[in-house]
């Protein structure tokens, strides 16, 4: 048990020792004894501390052996695929053991993250549900919300007694003239296997008509359309399942959409043969300078293409994104790193530093360094040396609050302490141990294995995130693979990071090796691979004795793949996007805090970088423009870094990002109608922009808008049938409720919940396994207090028998009588 800093009850009986120390300096200039004095009042102000009553907080331990249970119950629509009476057997199971309350909600919504919320007074909630919360707060949030104020969260995983199928379009609102659009028809099941025939219309013309059988809980099928005349149109799409299908209303989905003419937008750029211009020509009003004008107020968005910090005036921009414009800078040999843009007032704009990032890893950290024979291969610049290069860097990049070891292995292992790197001596001393790690003589064989145990040892003596980066030369036998592999996943499991990083001595070897490639798998991570050239330093040449000839025919050149991966899947610039494109190149940044990183190498050096600027959006696209493809050869004068993301369904990464900066792409004046459409039985938001006073009409009947800014206005509309409707010729659609969209159980719950310290059961087991479960994990922490006035009482009893045994002492010393040691002698008087 731990305590606090002593409180006390009665704080106002602490005043007594004031006039108390009055009366002491009183008796002292009667004459009474000092010590005797200060004797008194260090007693007696010890008894006035017990009387105020001291007591200190302390949290203890407590296991609670009668649990407090509440079953919350999901009964809403959705539910009806499932045993819907299993919420109440749990119920009936459990209350005879523990005291135990039954709740259960029903409807056509499901705020399953309310009822979580305002059921957390117990301290052990069970959850009968599908998960798919379609009202009020979050689920996810709302479980790790309780979960940290001390409420354990457990479900029961349940299985679908029927099934079910859903369909949904997903797309923009508003979308341009003459542009293919990809409208992604998304197919929902609550099983594993349906079959049914979808069929997608548009402005009553059938545009698809196909059969399939789906095993997945959710297929998304493209379909692609280009509109040629402006305003509303229609999108059905309808599925009509061969199979089980529970619900009907959720097989009909309607889609609105809005078409406007290409907004303008203004491309700064020298370079009118790239594919970057290539694509934005073909899909927007395109208006091509070579710098930025002072008035930038008629365009949508400006895209800045491989242009210097210097080029670029910084209030214009600020101004123009600030007021709601949209900004895409585009990178290159003359952006970002390569344009002087750190700590630039351009740089403030964008959503990157342009400088890489620190290697700092986490909290505490171990360079696990391979000093097996087999680095000492190589001349002239060997594994080993360019492995203790490595790791010099990274100890000198290492950010000062973090704590750093250094272990090299080979048959045998040799360690550092865990030091802290906000001390120059520290640091000179990791490098001075790196610097002395050779190979030695002989075969010295890798021992991966007893180098990872060593790491382990070392990281569990200090407390906080913990970071293992081996650097070898990727050399691994397979005789210890198995058991290597085996220590990774172990300490993987025990919250052990890692990075495996692999020296290669030549840059046309670019595979990783085998062995050391399964190992970084088994981590969860990828092999990085490192040449000379990229760990600061250049490669020695052997000094020749005779001048070298020169070469008749050019030696190729070698570049490098580096394959592109979505961050976040769910933003609208990468949702439904499947990059499967590489660059050759990119700028070297860093995204600021607040930042959406999107899209970015397999080794993490960001490409796609978002935030909002004011009232306006700013992309970050830190690769070039792809050039010309006839323009990419071996010496050619410009960057050729992406020309694949420019190229085939990648180019909609391009397409999506500049539509995204542009937001919406209706031109400003006049009366501008924004209505997303909506579920039945769920408000929506009708936001009006116009100068003067609009009139608005739903289906012919007028709409009351309340004013919300100087040219804004704002009504909400609920409707309960759905099909097509037209808000003053802005078309909306109203579709099935929200309950009957998401169905099935939502897989998520269990990642949410375990994540948070509880539990998720198989329905079949829940009954036996739940309540022993939760006895089990009944363990509390409370705050109780306890009393400290006899530490108090002990010394005033202490010091007042001191003082009387010390007064006793005295007295005796004083009445003793004195005994002479020679005494005088008498006389004898003769008889």
């Amino acid at each position: 048990m731990d305590f606090a800093i002593p409180q006390f009850e009665y704080p106002l009986a602490l005043l007594l020792i004031s006039p108390l120390i009055l009366a002491g300096i009183y008796a002292i200039r009667r004459g009474v004894s000092k010590w005797i004095v200060f004797s008194r009042i260090i007693i007696l102000s010890l008894l006035i501390i017990a009387l105020a009553s001291p007591y200190s907080l302390g949290i203890s331990t407590v296991r609670d052996d009668a649990p407090r249970i509440t079953v919350i119950s999901d009964k809403t629509l959705s539910m009806d695929l499932f045993n819907m009476d299993l919420g109440k057997k749990l119920f009936d199971a459990i209350q005879p053991k523990t005291p135990t309350k039954f709740d259960e909600f029903a409807g056509v919504k499901s705020p399953i993250g309310d009822e979580v919320i305002g059921a957390s007074e117990n301290n052990n909630l069970v959850l009968v549900t599908d998960g798919n919360n379609n009202y009020g707060k979050d689920l996810f949030n709302a479980i790790s919300f309780v979960s940290r104020a001390g409420t354990r969260v457990f479900a029961v995983k349940l299985k679908p007694l029927h099934n079910d199928a859903s369909v949904e379009i997903d797309s923009a609102k508003n979308i341009i003239i003459g542009n293919e659009n990809v409208f992604n028809v998304v197919v929902r099941q609550a099983g594993t296997d349906i079959s049914y025939r979808l069929d997608v219309v548009i402005d009553g013309t059938s545009v698809m008509s196909n059969s399939f059988t789906q095993k997945e809980r959710e297929k998304v099928i493209p379909v692609s359309y280009t509109f040629t005349t402006l305003g509303s149109h229609k999108m059905t799409a309808t599925i009509t399942p061969s199979t089980e299908d529970r619900f009907n209303q959720n097989n009909v989905f309607y889609k609105s959409v809005f078409v406007v003419p290409k907004p303008k937008v203004l491309a700064v750029t020298g370079d009118t043969a790239s594919a970057l211009y290539t694509v934005t020509k073909s899909l927007y009003d395109v208006t091509t300078m070579t710098s930025l004008p002072s008035d930038l107020s008629s365009y949508k968005a400006i895209i800045i293409d491989n242009k210097g910090a210097g080029e670029l005036p910084a209030d214009t921009l600020r101004n123009y994104v600030g007021n709601g414009g949209g900004l895409v800078v585009v990178g290159g040999d003359s952006s970002y790193d390569k344009g002087t843009y750190n700590n630039s007032p351009v740089e403030a704009i964008l959503p990157i530093i342009s400088r890489a990032g620190e290697f700092t890893g986490g909290k505490n950290i171990v360079i696990l360094i391979d000093s097996s024979g087999s680095t000492r291969i190589g001349s002239p610049n060997s594994y080993n040396s360019l492995i203790n290069l490595m790791a010099t860097n990274i100890v000198n990049k290492i950010g000062s609050d973090t704590s750093v070891g250094v272990v090299a292995f080979s048959g045998i292992t040799e360690q550092t302490a865990i030091l802290r790197m906000s001390s120059e001596t520290n640091k000179a001393e990791l490098k001075n141990f790196i610097n002395m790690i050779a190979p030695g003589q002989g075969e010295n064989p890798t021992d991966l294995d007893s180098g990872l145990r060593a790491s382990e040892k070392l990281l569990n003596s200090i407390s906080g995130t913990k970071q293992i980066i081996i650097i070898s030369d990727g050399g691994v036998k397979y005789e210890s693979l198995i058991q290597t592999k085996n220590t990774v996943i172990e300490m993987k499991s025990e919250g052990i990071n890692f990075n495996f990083v692999q020296i290669i001595l030549t840059q046309a070897a670019r595979m990783s090796d085998p062995n050391y490639d399964i190992l970084a798998k088994a981590a969860g991570v990828d092999v990085d691979i490192r040449y000379p050239d990229e760990l600061g330093i250049s490669v020695i040449t052997e000094p020749s004795a005779t001048p070298t000839p020169p070469t008749p025919t050019a030696t190729p050149e070698i570049t490098y793949q580096y394959p592109l991966i979505a961050i976040d899947s769910n933003h609208f610039i990468t949702k439904y996007v499947n990059i499967t494109a590489s660059v050759t190149g990119y700028n070297d940044v860093t995204p600021k805090l607040g930042s959406d990183s999107l899209v970015a190498t397999t080794r993490g050096k960001p490409i796609l970088t978002t935030w909002g600027f004011g009232l306006g959006r700013v992309v970050s696209f830190t690769t070039d423009n792809g050039a010309n493809e006839n323009n990419c050869y071996s010496g050619s004068p410009v960057t050729c870094w992406a020309s694949e993301v420019y190229s085939g369904r990648n180019s909609q990464l391009i397409s999506s990002m500049i539509n995204w900066a542009i937001g919406d792409p209706r031109p400003t004046g006049g009366v501008v109608i924004q209505a997303d459409d909506i579920w039945a039985g769920t408000a929506g938001r009708v936001i009006v922009t116009s100068d003067t006073l609009p009139q608005v009409q739903l289906d012919k009947a007028p709409l009351d808008l309340s004013r919300t800014g100087p040219t804004t206005y704002e009504t909400s509309i609920n409707l309960e049938t759905g099909d097509f409707h037209d808000i003053s010729g802005y078309g909306i659609a109203v579709n099935y409720p929200l309950e009957y969209r998401e169905i099935g159980f939502n897989d998520k719950l269990v990642q949410a919940i375990e994540s948070n310290g509880g539990s998720v059961y198989p329905e079949d087991t829940a009954q036996g396994l739940l309540f022993m479960d939760i006895k089990e994990k009944a363990v509390r922490t409370v705050n109780e207090p306890k009393s400290e006035k006899e530490p108090f009482l002990l010394a005033a009893l202490v010091l007042f028998l001191a003082e009387v045994i010390i007064r006793r002492l005295k007295d005796y010393r004083k009445d003793r009588p004195v005994i002479e040691e020679n005494p005088p002698r008498t006389a004898q008087v003769a008889e």
